[in-house]
């Protein structure tokens, strides 16, 4: 079983102290208990781990009215969210025999058998934690002004994150027969801290005008800054590297910030509708904008696990659970690192679209869209071998902290990817008439760029050659389809017959690239990033067992010639359904009955193929697109009471 359990209150009120200035308070929490049994790749149910989080939002609204001109808002926010991840099968490793390092009651360490074929135990990474705090107050004025209507604003906003993680360590056996004689093949664990409490802040202010240049003719203008302020950590616990000097370096002691301010962050915008015919049933729009994206604290969590706070223990060869800990030596020192230079990411954004009444409620639009990312989070070993040769082979001996250890991987978290977005959109809406409502969207795009998902470590194949990995981002879908309605059944008469809707949403999307890499590592000291070399035609037959030809990919002992994401996945289909029924209990209340079919059809949405050559999943699909328990992994049905008064 993979339960769900969510609970929510909330609170909303509104009071007007004159008649020119009302307050709105709102609050919610919602505590969260999910178990997945079968995580992070677990094949035993029960080994996987318990979620178990909470929620919490506040809202504090002030408006003010001076006249009929100005207008002042003052918001306060607050939200809080705090949970963790505890492994499901709560065991003392040290009652087994483990000597893996840890001896509580944490879960045994993750135990991979035959490639993976079977896996239990952790997950490797648990038990984990944090909690996350973000407070905001923003200020906005408003003032009509002849053919202006002008806002200037501004807000603070502070986030404060704590974090935690022990870790069950892992154990891999070749095979069944290994296992069973107890001969493991690797192990690694990391002992020590890996917690971290870090605060990061911004400030913002804007000017904006929308100015209306004639009857017909709209333009809008305006201009933001944002200050988005450098990370801290409570205790000194950034640790970067610094290629300058061949060290690690603690922030706050030897060095003073983990990467530079970014404060100089402008960003114009401007507009334009136009009424071309002056009827009001044609609207012609573009726009132009600047865009600064606050980066997350994830950019630096990773540097205060480096050592010496956080030991890595690793050990490949013949390894038991009885001698790990005795066998296994700190690995070689592969730490996590910023940029110095590091700069906000931003974003150009771009449009043009045409919108047009064509019929009694039926409005059509047909835009183009685009965007340019520019300074995006990318994550590279700076330490690849050059020939064999990495080019910082070890700390040099003054560096303050463990001068003259060897350098393994060093990955560094810098602002050095890009992408690219075009799209053309069109929608069309039947407003609400005899009882329909439609709405029909369809999108044919293509997005590009370096890594998509940077939070995954290291993906670049060659971090010498970012450019070789300029392809279609990992969630590019060519073609998208969404159609929604609703529809009011027009019986009339009885409490039985009356109050009926209808309500569909229709999604098609084609499918999104998968990566084909090798498990060679020493290219780069990254695994399962080598591309392989493609040897024949790219072939999809689309069975689950069989998805893409395989034999068409050769591993090869260099950068292979294939390119990133050249194979795609399966597409996405699905429909929802509900049938609403609402019924009056007199005059003041009024009762919503609801019946709501997710995945109508029990339609399967697969997962993508295993993308590693080799391995006994290349080419197989062997999970639904979402887990279990999520939107699209197969049919699900829920009612729902809703009482008004």
């Amino acid at each position: 079983s993979s339960p769900v359990d969510v609970d929510q209150a909330s609170v909303d009120i509104t009071y007007n102290l004159t008649d020119k200035h009302r307050i709105h308070g709102y609050y919610a929490i919602q505590p969260v208990e999910i178990g997945e049994p079968n995580r992070f790749g677990n094949t035993v149910p029960d080994f996987g781990h318990d979620f178990v989080v909470t929620r919490q939002i506040l809202t504090l609204n002030s408006t003010h009215s001076f006249g009929s001109a100005m207008v002042n808002e003052t918001r306060f926010g607050f939200s809080r969210t705090y949970g963790g991840n505890t492994p499901s099968a709560l065991h003392n490793p040290a009652e087994f025999g483990i000597r893996g390092g840890r001896n509580e009651p944490i879960g045994l360490p993750q135990i991979s058998i035959a490639g993976g074929a079977l896996n239990f135990g952790g997950p490797a990474n648990f038990p984990a934690g944090r909690g996350d705090t973000m407070f905001v107050v923003a200020d906005t004025l408003s003032w009509l002004r002849s053919r202006h209507s002008l806002k200037f604003g501004g807000e603070f906003r502070q986030f404060l994150t704590n974090a935690f993680r022990v870790g069950t360590g892992t154990f891999n056996f070749p095979t069944v027969s290994a296992f069973l004689a107890g001969n493991a093949n690797s192990f690694s664990v990391t002992l020590g801290n890996q917690s971290s409490s870090i605060a990061q802040g911004a400030l913002g202010f804007f000017v904006q005008d929308n100015y209306k240049f004639r009857p017909n003719l709209t333009l809008e203008i305006g201009l933001r800054w944002d200050w988005n302020m450098t990370p801290t950590e409570r205790y000194d616990r950034f640790i970067v590297f610094d290629p300058k000097n061949v060290s690690l370096l603690q922030v706050g002691k030897q060095i003073d910030n983990v990467y530079k301010q970014n404060a100089a962050n402008f960003q114009p915008r401007v507009g334009f509708a136009w009424d071309p015919f002056k009827n009001g049933k044609t609207s012609v729009r573009g726009a132009y904008a600047i865009l600064v994206d606050q980066p997350m604290t994830s950019v630096v969590t990773a540097t205060t696990a480096n050592p010496p706070l956080a030991i890595p223990l690793t050990f490949t060869g013949a390894i038991r659970f009885d001698n790990a800990i005795d066998v296994a030596r700190a690995a070689g020192l592969a730490p996590a690192t910023v940029d110095h230079e590091f700069t906000n990411a931003y974003l150009q954004s771009w449009n043009l679209n045409v919108q047009r009444e064509v019929g009694p409620n039926v409005v059509l639009m047909a835009g183009y869209f685009g965007s340019k990312g520019t300074h995006l989070i990318l994550r590279r070993n700076i330490n690849q071998p050059i020939n064999g040769v990495r080019p910082y082979q070890r700390l040099s001996s003054s560096s303050p902290i463990l001068p003259d250890t060897p350098l393994g991987n060093i990955t560094q978290v810098e602002s050095t990817g890009n992408s690219s977005y075009n799209a053309l959109w069109v929608t069309g809406n039947y407003r609400l008439a005899r009882g329909l409502q439609l709405n029909a969207f369809y999108t044919w795009s293509k997005s590009i760029d370096y890594n998509s998902l940077s939070s995954q470590g290291v993906v670049v194949q060659n971090s010498y050659d970012l450019r070789s990995d300029r392809a279609v981002s990992d969630f590019d879908a060519r073609h998208r389809f969404v159609v929604s309605s609703i529809y009011e059944l027009p019986f009339r008469g009885s409490q039985f017959v009356d109050g009926w809707k209808l309500a569909m949403i229709v999604q098609s999307q084609s499918g999104s690239p998968v990566n084909i890499v090798t498990t060679n590592s020493t290219l780069n000291g990254v695994v399962n990033t080598v591309r392989p070399d493609l040897t024949g035609p790219i072939t999809t037959i689309g069975t689950v067992e069989r998805w893409f030809d395989t034999s068409a990919f050769t591993s090869v002992p260099r950068f292979g010639n294939l390119g990133r994401n050249v194979v795609i996945g399966p597409a996405f289909n699905n429909i929802d359904f509900s049938v609403i029924k609402v019924v009056r209990l007199g005059e003041t209340f009024k009762m919503h009955m609801r019946a709501e079919f997710f995945d109508l059809l029990n339609h399967p949405n697969f997962g993508q193929p295993g993308g590693v050559v080799g391995s006994q999943f290349f080419g197989r699909i062997t999970n639904t697109r979402f887990p279990t328990g999520e939107s699209g992994s197969s049919r699900q049905v829920q009612l729902g009471l809703k009482l008004i008064f």
